[in-house]
């Protein structure tokens, strides 16, 4: 199963689920590269954030890049089990806006690396 994970994770012998193209439709790396210490240079000098790896099931959750979703539903769960009072009311509901303005920013961003579909 394929699995989003922050570029700093990634380790020699990862294998690319997606293939990554530069800011010109170039490809960079193809689906199945294996990431050498050298392709984990190129990624970081494009300033490449997270890529899709396969065979990924030994890292932790906390390893992995979670969807907005995810994150949304974390905070629900956090804030669950908590007496809900004004001022937790405020900061929970600024939370949820960082969130969606996290990413709405990464969705608007053009990245200088393009992960293809």
């Amino acid at each position: 199963m394929a699995v989003r994970i922050h570029l700093q994770f990634a380790t020699a012998q990862m294998r690319l689920a997606r293939p990554i193209s530069d800011v010109n439709g170039r490809l960079v790396a193809g689906v199945g590269t294996i990431l050498s210490a050298g392709v984990l240079r190129v990624l970081r000098s494009m300033a490449v954030q997270s890529v899709m790896v396969e065979d990924a099931a030994d890292l932790e959750p906390w390893q992995q890049v979670r969807t907005v979703e995810e994150e949304q539903a974390a905070l629900v769960q956090r804030f669950a089990r908590e007496n809900v009072t004004p001022p937790l009311a405020e900061i929970q509901a600024a939370i949820a806006r960082h969130l969606e303005r996290r990413a709405a920013a990464a969705a608007a961003t053009a990245s200088t690396a393009v992960e293809g579909t």
